[in-house]
């Protein structure tokens, strides 16, 4: 029982609970939904969440002249339909909280296929099961594993608009903290020079917004430059904004949070220096929570950083192309006050089928490489 008494700061990595997790491949249940109907506000909430101000998300008269024939959500939206609260006992529980509670769960990586976008008005429900397990040694914090699932976005006719597989690292915290990895890193500091700077590259993306402007994939070539794109710098308001949009699991309050523990009971932390009940989500934004799992302060959520991949390859692809995947490595912690500059290069152009490939890089201010991704994009032939 994860309670009060189990030390979440020290919980261990155990054969057990690597063949408790096995135990659970292939068995397939419906994940509760932040939003269940496609609506008009729900895409330009999630869009908000992302900084992406792309009409075709926000303007019905835009929407009706393209391809699409009206309004519909950034790819990345199905997310919301994944993230919603677990507040009964048949809803299940998220991975990091039933198998292994306590030990530190970080998103490590996914792969997005999508058969189209999701349109005004649907309702899309998400289906999940568990495909692979798999167990690593002497990386960041020790020994560690990978889990990874299989997500399924259906509407109510039982069509398939999109899959997900979604993997999860697992670590020690203890062994986390132990290495030091990242505890020193220093937290960012920004001059007005920088402000100023930043504030430039987002007045220049906007005309670098590819929108209602077929690209054609005659016109692409190899070696052609996307972006770059900027996120950030990384605030609490910024993680705020996009949970609003994305959905957020775990962000239970008052009177229902106890009732929600004891139902989930490998959500819950106590904070180490106030002993205030928490859940795991906290770590994301809570300095004390974050060092005891090896951080230096909270960092970014791993689907909150694919959106903003996706966002790069909607604004260079334009409202005529169509994101058939994104695969995508997260390497390193957004640690609260970093920017991340977006660049991509298309390494891959397939005339016959008209679809074009994009590597993508994301750094920090540091200049270290936190992502990397590769986007498969079907775009138009020129008439």
């Amino acid at each position: 029982m994860f309670d009060e008494e189990l030390d979440w700061q020290n919980t261990k990595i155990t054969d057990e609970g690597i063949d408790e997790i096995r135990a659970n491949i292939g068995k397939r249940r419906v994940i509760p939904a932040w939003n269940r109907i496609v609506t008009r506000e729900a895409i330009e909430h999630f869009a908000l969440g992302v900084g992406d101000d792309n009409p075709l998300w926000w303007d019905d008269d835009h929407a009706a002249g393209t391809r699409w024939g009206g309004r519909v959500a950034p790819p990345c939206y199905l997310y919301s339909h994944t993230r919603g609260p677990r507040l009964r006992p048949e809803d299940g529980r998220q991975s990091v909280e039933v198998y292994l509670p306590g030990v530190l769960g970080i998103w490590a990586g996914e792969k997005w296929v999508w058969n189209r976008l999701p349109c005004e008005n649907e309702i899309i429900r998400a289906e999940s099961e568990m495909v692979e397990v798999l167990e690593h040694e002497g990386s960041f914090g020790g020994r560690s594993i990978s889990h990874v699932e299989r997500q399924y976005l259906l509407t109510d006719k039982d069509e398939l608009v999109a899959t997900v597989d979604h993997t999860i690292r697992r670590f020690d915290r203890s062994q986390t903290r132990a290495r030091g990895a990242y505890l020193d890193r220093p937290l960012a500091t920004y001059t007005a020079e920088d402000r100023a700077r930043f504030e430039a590259q987002y007045e220049a993306e906007i005309g670098l917004r590819r929108g209602g402007t077929p690209r054609y994939i005659e016109d692409v070539k190899v070696g052609e430059k996307v972006g770059p794109m900027l996120k950030g710098p990384l605030t609490i308001t910024n993680m705020i904004g996009f949970l609003l949009g994305g959905g957020s699991s775990l962000n239970i309050t008052n009177r229902m949070l106890p009732t929600f523990l004891k139902m989930h009971p490998g959500s819950k932390m106590i904070h180490p220096e106030t002993g205030i009940v928490e859940t795991i989500e906290a770590p994301h934004w809570e300095t004390a929570f974050a060092r005891a799992s090896g951080m230096p302060a909270g960092y970014d959520f791993g689907f909150q950083r694919i959106s903003w991949l996706q966002h790069l390859i909607t604004d260079w692809m334009g409202d005529a192309g169509f994101l058939k995947e994104l695969e995508v490595q997260l390497r390193r912690p957004n640690i609260l006050g970093d920017v991340t500059w977006l660049s991509g290069l298309v390494t891959d152009v397939d005339l016959a089928a008209g679809v074009a490939t994009v590597a993508i890089t994301a750094t920090n201010q540091l200049d270290e490489t936190t992502t990397r991704g590769l986007a498969r994009v079907e775009l138009p032939k020129r008439p």
